[in-house]
């Protein structure tokens, strides 16, 4: 019988305990009506949960102490879905695009939950850019993550993107982010583009070769205490890139085709033939008075300046076009569950609005996933890229193209009665420069890694993964003799190698229990670099029939090198969160660098914690869905300068007597080490009205100290400067991001996205306190921010002679001159122009009375994004804006200098000043310009504050009932606008420019730069 009760009370127990719980099902779809596989299925505030299966199908238990809770079902990509438990056996989920909390992003080395992060961290998936074609990778980050700024120095195709996140750190390092893709830190940097030839200012894109229909996600590490996990190459942020990968499932194709044209928006208007020949009398007329000449164009043609011309050319209109643009690209995306395999091919032609330059891109992308068995697996990334630029000499370059086109006289012919190219005061024909230069780099680019992944326990997994970026370029220049700049053919060849190889090893340990969430990052990283470059140069050639190297009868120069470096890391990092409401994270990094020698180990540490106030039961059921408050600091380096910059070194080639020798070529400094970042973050991410609005604010100073600069020595060394750490740096600003649901219907959506982001830039700290100049009129200064404009101060223009006299002493100046305040007279005791004590006015109008005119790095930058769907039709439209900032506008020295032989602009020639009482801005024409009118002054400095509506796309998707029959998953077509509107009161092409591509210090300034472009594009989206 005591058995009989044991058994009846255990039979009981488990009946019970059967009783006590019960089981849910469900299937998951998203707005397409398409099932998700491998969804996170679970019971909010627990550790209950399931994944659906291939089909997007769940099977859940419930336990009893579950009974009352709420299922929460989230995907990568989807807000989450959440409904109460009730009586239901059955709960189906529908998810629909957006953020969620659950998503979960790369950070460092190791995936953590969007919600846990404690540091700023900017975030684009692929559902922001998908439906938008944009030029380059680069756009994808442009005003849609606050702090991070993107500037499209000019409108080369192919040409240098200026990428910074949260302010400029070096003054001879790099100021660009490290860009790691799939795991690897890819080449990159101000110092290297891959061209050794200079035709002018721009560069080019070094991430150009990215094809940005294969990204996945995209985020951006602002903040030093998520950053430091780069340790030396993370001072100006980091770029996480993410491709695209397959999924389990039914095969998916996804073709891409679009097609279109770029033209310039607005044209300088020039004067004609006719009038730079009545200008050009008025220039020379006294001359010829004194000469006893008659005044007109013959005779200026026959006694002064030789045969010009009597042609009305519209340089312009010979040399722009408008130019076709298209890109198209094919994915495929699959797998069962243990194989997941995504591909991708890609074609991009962009024609440049100036003849002859244009960017053409072949592209490749293997992503592969297998799963051997739950503790081991392997994935790779392979994507190659094959590019070909073309190139006409340009920007700050008089034999460029845009400079001949504004300043070659319209008189001149665009060819001659005997079939030559019109010429005049050796500015090169600018018909000639777009048909008759070659200029061709065709660059091949290897990225890729493979690694494995093993499952120790439910806790603890080991990665390594071996990667590469090899990047083969080839640079093939030919001037004929038909140009100014070469009388006899000029031909160079040129090649550059770079390989770079990286073996990472990382423990992971993830581990809950109760309430505690702990995840332990270690790991080891061994980075090689190598570069083999060469050049040749050849002239004298015997027809532009034979363009080979060996045709040249002059060798010029035959250079060949070779160097390389290397860093080994250590790196780990902490993260820990207590019922999901405080948070504490570390990182640290070690980096030693073969480019140092007394200082090769730098280390980097960051720290951060986080307290999610909408967690609190104080805050429970109020207004606030999130509140979470962040503080983060850390420090990070600067690696990107020369790898032989501590060392002395020698060169060859110090003969004497026909006996070789060698002379010490630098002077080396051993105790050089890394510039230092130091940042501190404070942040607060909210949202309310279950999700419907939210967005972030961050705080952040940003100092870097031990700034490289060339220190100046006694000559009795034998040297002038030496490389020392002595330099200093600030960074202050507000990020601010606003997300917004405003409208959200079955047929209707829209929503808002707005980020802006505040920036104060102040050099601190130079050698000795001693200013310099760069550029045209910038001038790095303690106090001032770096891209500061120096120069005199315009005061309108003097109309009468007595105004002259009662001016102070500007001794050259007559009626029609430009009148200069007088600022000060001289430097106080610092000895350094432009400080508070300077001297006061001294009644002389000098070099003394030059001050800060104006600033290069804008005080507000951000983008407002809007996105609405009405039955299937979509709209995109993407205002970026900046603001706080000027442009030195170099061209109108040229165009409205007024003084020589350059045609003028139509607006200098009409709006001259040419008798007492004109109220202009434009001086008389004179010629040498003895009042020197065109010195460095404000008269050059615009304000160039811009509001541009960068993209706008409209669409339509056909109806999945009328598709699926005949087996296509998704058509969509569409329109897309690029910089179709800019609002602005910049006189130039484009406020969006600067001619010293990737320069530190010579910043915000405009010369014969490469226009942008306006572009129109119809395209179509099919996935099958």
């Amino acid at each position: 019988m005591k058995h009989f009760f044991l058994v009846f009370a255990m039979l009981l127990l488990g009946f019970t305990t059967v009783m006590a719980q019960r089981t849910i099902t469900g299937t998951v779809t998203d707005e397409n009506g398409e099932t998700v596989p491998f969804a996170n299925v679970f019971i909010e505030g627990t550790t209950i949960g399931t994944l659906t299966d291939i089909d997007g199908k769940y099977s859940l238990e419930i336990p009893a102490e579950a009974e009352g809770g709420t299922i929460v079902v989230s995907f990568t990509g989807y807000e989450d879905f959440k409904q109460a438990l009730g009586s239901d056996a059955s709960i189906n989920a529908l998810l629909t695009s957006g953020v969620s909390l659950e998503e979960v992003v790369l950070i460092g080395y190791a995936p953590q939950k969007r919600k846990d992060i404690t540091g700023s961290v900017s975030s684009v998936s692929a559902e922001d850019i998908e439906d938008v074609p944009l030029p380059s990778l680069e756009t994808a980050l442009q005003g849609t993550a606050a702090g991070v700024t993107v500037n499209k120095n000019s409108g080369k195709p192919g040409g240098g993107i200026d990428v910074n996140v949260r302010g400029r750190t070096s003054i001879t390092a790099s100021n660009q982010p490290l860009y790691v893709v799939d795991g690897v830190p890819i080449i990159s940097g101000d110092n290297f583009d891959f061209s050794q030839e200079a035709i002018g200012g721009s560069n080019l894109s070094v991430i150009s070769d990215l094809n940005p229909d294969d990204i996945e996600s995209i985020e951006v590490l602002k903040d030093a205490s998520t950053a430091a996990m780069y340790g030396s190459r993370a001072a100006n942020g980091v770029v996480l890139i993410t491709t695209k990968r397959g999924k389990a499932g039914q095969t998916k194709v996804d073709l891409n085709a679009s097609y279109g044209s770029a033209w310039l928006p607005e044209k300088i208007d020039a004067i004609t033939g006719d009038e730079y020949q009545d200008y050009s009398v008025e220039l020379w007329g006294p001359l010829l008075d004194q000469l006893g000449l008659e005044r007109s164009w013959q005779s200026i043609q026959d006694n002064l300046l030789g045969p010009i011309g009597e042609a009305n050319s519209n340089w312009q209109d010979e040399v722009f076009q408008v130019a076709p643009v298209q890109e198209y690209s094919v994915g495929i995306s699959g797998g069962s569950e243990s194989t997941r395999i995504y591909a991708s091919l890609g074609y991009k032609d962009e024609q440049g609005i100036i003849k002859s330059s244009g960017f053409e891109r072949f592209s490749g992308r293997l992503n592969v996933d297998h799963i051997i068995s739950d503790q081991l697996s392997f994935g790779m990334n392979m994507g190659y890229n094959r590019s070909n630029t073309d190139q006409v000499q340009n920007d700050n370059n008089i034999y460029g193209v845009l400079g001949a086109s504004l300043l070659i006289p319209p008189a001149v012919p665009i060819r001659n009665e005997d079939g030559s190219w019109g010429s005049a005061f050796g500015i090169e024909n600018a018909v000639a420069a777009v048909t008759d230069y070659q200029n061709n780099i065709i660059r091949g680019r290897f990225t890729g890694n493979v690694f494995g992944k093993w499952n120790i326990t439910d806790f603890l997994s080991f990665k390594s993964s071996l990667g590469t970026d090899f990047i083969d370029s080839d640079e093939r220049i030919y001037e004929p003799r038909t140009l100014q700049s070469s009388a006899t053919g000029r031909r160079v060849d040129a090649g550059i190698k770079n390989e770079r190889f990286i073996n990472e090893n990382t423990l992971i340990f993830n581990q809950s229990f109760v309430k505690n969430n702990i995840q332990i990052v270690a790991g080891a990283s061994f980075q090689e670099d190598k570069i083999n470059s060469t050049y040749t140069e050849t002239v004298d050639f015997p027809t532009d029939d034979f363009t080979g190297l060996s045709s040249g009868a002059t060798p010029v120069t035959t250079n060949g090198s070779f160097t390389g470096d290397n860093i080994q890391s250590y790196f780990g990092s902490f993260n820990y969160n207590f019922d999901n409401r405080y948070y504490l994270a570390g990182t640290f990094r070690a980096d030693g660098s073969s480019r140092f020698i007394n200082n090769k180990w730098g280390f980097f540490p960051g720290v951060s914690a986080g307290w999610n106030i909408s967690e609190e039961n104080f805050m429970k059921n109020g207004l606030f869905d999130l509140l979470k408050l962040r503080v983060g600091w850390g420090q990070t380096g600067n690696n990107i300068f020369g790898n032989f910059d501590a060392f002395q070194l020698y060169g060859g080639g110090a003969n004497y007597q026909d006996i070789p020798g060698t002379v010490p070529t630098q002077l080396g400094n051993p105790d050089l080490k890394w510039e230092t970042t130091t940042q501190t973050n404070v942040g607060l991410d909210f949202g309310i009205i279950n999700g419907r609005i939210g967005g972030s604010i961050d705080f952040y100073i940003k100092d870097t100290e031990d700034l490289l600069l060339d220190k100046p020595i006694p000559t009795t060394s034998g040297f002038t400067t030496v490389l020392q750490n002595v330099g200093e740096m600030r960074n202050t600003g507000v990020d601010f991001s606003l997300n917004s649901t405003n409208i959200k219907k079955d047929n209707f959506t829209w929503s808002t996205t707005l980020t802006v982001g505040y920036l104060k830039n102040e050099v601190v700290a130079l050698v000795d306190g001693i200013p310099f100049d760069a550029g045209f009129a910038n001038r790095v200064a303690e106090g001032q921010p770096l891209g500061s404009f120096f120069g005199h101060v315009t005061d309108g223009i003097f109309q009468n002679q007595a105004e002259i006299d009662a001016h102070a002493t500007q001794a050259t100046a007559s009626p029609g001159d430009i009148r200069f305040q007088d600022i000060g007279g001289g430097a106080g005791e610092d000895n350094i122009l432009g400080t508070a004590d300077d001297l006061g006015p001294d009644g002389v109008i000098n070099d003394d009375d030059r001050t800060y005119i104006g600033k290069a790095l804008p005080d507000f930058q951000g983008g407002l994004r809007n996105q609405l769907s009405f039955y299937g039709v979509d709209l995109n439209f993407f205002f970026q804006f900046a603001t706080g900032f000027q442009i030195y506008n170099n061209n109108l020295a040229f165009t409205e200098g007024m003084n020589s032989v350059f045609a003028p602009s139509r607006n200098a020639w009409e709006n001259r000043w040419q008798q007492e009482g004109d109220q202009t801005e434009i001086p008389r024409l004179v010629r040498n310009d003895p009042n020197n009118n065109r010195r460095d002054s404000d008269r050059f400095v615009e304000d160039g504050d811009y509001l541009r509506l960068k993209t706008l796309t409209l669409g339509y998707t056909l109806p999945s009932s009328a598709t699926e029959s005949i087996g296509v998953r998704r058509a969509r077509i569409f329109m897309s606008g690029f910089n179709l509107f800019t609002l602005t009161g910049y006189s130039g092409f484009d406020p969006e420019v600067n001619i010293f591509d990737g320069n530190n210090t010579a910043l915000g300034t405009d010369f014969l730069t490469f226009p942008q472009t306006r572009q129109l594009v119809f395209g179509i989206n099919v996935g099958f």
